[in-house]
């Protein structure tokens, strides 16, 4: 402490394919900024990004290499943190897949679904904390499946319980065995946000990724004033021990695509994952 922030902003424009909620490329060049970091010899501990897009916007090979390099960052002792969104399971008007065939399905977001990220959804309120919604700009926190990366095997334990519960409910949206996402959540409603010298207040997953950035970089000053290495690649600890540190979330869905939406539940749910540090 002081915590040293260090912001990165990429130009460029990856490799794309439109859907009905996005026609023209407006993806990130996730591509671009790994080579430029990955080249560096001293790393951030914590890299919060919230940028995501529609999954299947982002060619598979594209997505998958983006992936992989992501995971090249956990091993090299970097906590990755990405948004899970703000349209719970997929925006009303355009839940349908770009295949040629135009069905019904809801959207995992990308690299939400990447299992090398650790993925924040968002929460409002107290007593109970609940998801994330607001019915005057749609806001919702995003939560779903991957259908290009499958369930990691640190996920078994706390994923398939959830999606036997599920039944058959939506069955046929999404992959029953793809990643599921978000990790965890933390608060992304009503943020008091200075713009141009005013305050706005905004909502997002946008707002909750860095908020549980700045909490991981705090318990990070901690082990290194103790002498211990920091956190690094989140996930395989927090499914195995590390859930037990964050408070469950069981109200509210990923609203989306015409439906409820994954619910909350006790224990891990694909809206706000284990819950709030």
């Amino acid at each position: 402490y002081p915590t040293p922030l260090i912001a990165y902003n990429t130009g460029g424009s990856p490799p794309f394919k439109p859907d009905e909620g996005t026609p023209i490329n407006r993806n990130e060049p996730y591509l671009v900024w790994l080579q430029y970091v990955l080249a560096q010899r001293d790393l951030p501990q914590v890299i919060s990004t919230s940028y995501g897009e529609d999954e299947q916007t982002v060619p598979p090979a594209y997505a998958r290499r983006v992936c992989n390099q992501f995971a090249q960052l956990g091993v090299r002792g970097v906590s990755l943190l990405f948004a899970s969104g703000d349209n719970g399971v997929g925006p009303e008007e355009s839940c349908l897949t770009n295949d040629g065939r135009n069905i019904s399905a809801f959207l995992p977001s990308f690299p939400a679904g990447c299992p090398y990220v650790t993925t924040v959804g968002a929460t409002k309120n107290f007593n109970p904390e609940v998801v994330a919604f607001d019915p005057i700009n749609g806001f919702v926190s995003g939560g779903g499946f991957s259908n290009y990366f499958r369930r990691p095997r640190y996920q078994d334990h706390a994923v398939k319980p959830y999606v036997s519960n599920l039944g058959a409910q939506f069955d046929g949206l999404y992959n029953r065995h793809g990643r599921g996402y978000p990790d965890i959540a933390a608060q992304g409603q009503s943020f008091q946000t200075v713009w141009n010298g005013t305050i706005r207040q905004l909502d997002g997953t946008s707002a909750s990724t860095p908020a549980a950035a700045a909490i991981l970089s705090l318990v990070n000053d901690s082990l290194l004033a103790a002498g211990k290495r920091p956190l690094g690649f989140l996930n395989v600890w927090l499914y195995k021990r590390g859930y037990k540190a964050f408070t469950d979330v069981m109200n509210g869905t990923a609203l989306g695509c015409g439906t409820t939406g994954f619910p909350a539940a006790k224990g891990w749910d694909a809206v706000t994952g284990f819950g709030t540090p």
